[in-house]
């Protein structure tokens, strides 16, 4: 099932009081099942989160708290693939999140919700996957300019990028937006801060001319206005504090079957 699933992560909130933090943005979608007491997204806008629902491939932060009293699966996909399979619109709306079909999706959520452990969890999800799509898949041109980019990395123009697929400009952030959300230069931006993380561990020192010449920023001031404008801290405040709970917010957690 890796033609749609990136990984499956689990969030089992058993400590003494609430979780707040962040969920820092990712390059895919999730599809989240949540079980007992819902979460609160507050920032940027404040409501509390339904049963089930897909997280979009999204420009910026959200601040986020999680009930001490909450079990939540998530299958994090490919978007090109799951807003195809699913045919579903991904550009940006009201909300922080995608709403999902009741039809499909509750009986799902039924049956997840009175399973126990996450093996039973990801066998359920891909029992579902195979009858909303049975067989293989065939990649499309989106999917495969989407991979393209994430294996590109981000000294790749996307110019350079999009030319080998016959595709124009305004067809390809028209097409991005409906499958993903977001523009492909967004999509770059996302990955280039994602990669960093990646890099850079709790409290370790940061070599900024290391990340200016791996990230193709212009210089120190573009790669820490880039960062604060997605994660909403700069980034020597944010490698320096805590970031157990931000870890687990934004998928750094994942489940392996």
């Amino acid at each position: 099932m890796d033609w749609l699933v990136r990984q499956f992560e689990t969030i089992r909130c058993k400590a003494d009081a609430d979780v707040l933090d962040k969920f820092i943005p990712r390059y895919d979608v999730s599809l989240v099942f949540h079980f007992k007491t819902p979460p609160l997204m507050l920032n940027p806008v404040k409501e509390v989160l339904p049963p089930f629902f897909l997280v979009p491939v999204v420009p910026q932060s959200n601040l986020m708290r999680v009930n001490k009293d909450n079990d939540t699966f998530i299958a994090t996909c490919k978007p090109t693939v799951l807003s195809r399979i699913l045919h579903l619109d991904l550009s940006p709306g009201p909300h922080l999140y995608v709403p999902l079909t009741h039809d499909l999706f509750y009986p799902l959520w039924q049956k997840l919700r009175h399973l126990q452990s996450s093996e039973e969890w990801i066998s359920c999800f891909s029992a579902f996957v195979g009858t909303i799509h049975p067989g293989t898949y065939s990649p499309d041109v989106i999917d495969d300019i989407y991979d393209r980019i994430l294996e590109a990395g981000v000294n790749t123009p996307l110019s350079k990028i999009a030319s080998g697929f016959h595709i124009c400009e305004r067809t390809l952030q028209r097409k991005f937006l409906r499958r993903i959300g977001i523009t492909p230069k967004k999509l770059m931006r996302i990955i280039r801060i994602n990669e960093v993380w990646k890099k850079i561990k709790n409290g370790d020192a940061i070599d900024y001319q290391d990340i200016i010449f791996e990230g193709n920023y212009f210089d120190q001031t573009h790669f820490i206005k880039d960062f604060k404008a997605i994660t909403g801290e700069t980034p020597d405040y944010f490698f320096r504090r805590d970031l157990t709970f931000v870890n687990m917010l934004s998928g750094r957690n994942p489940v392996h079957p």
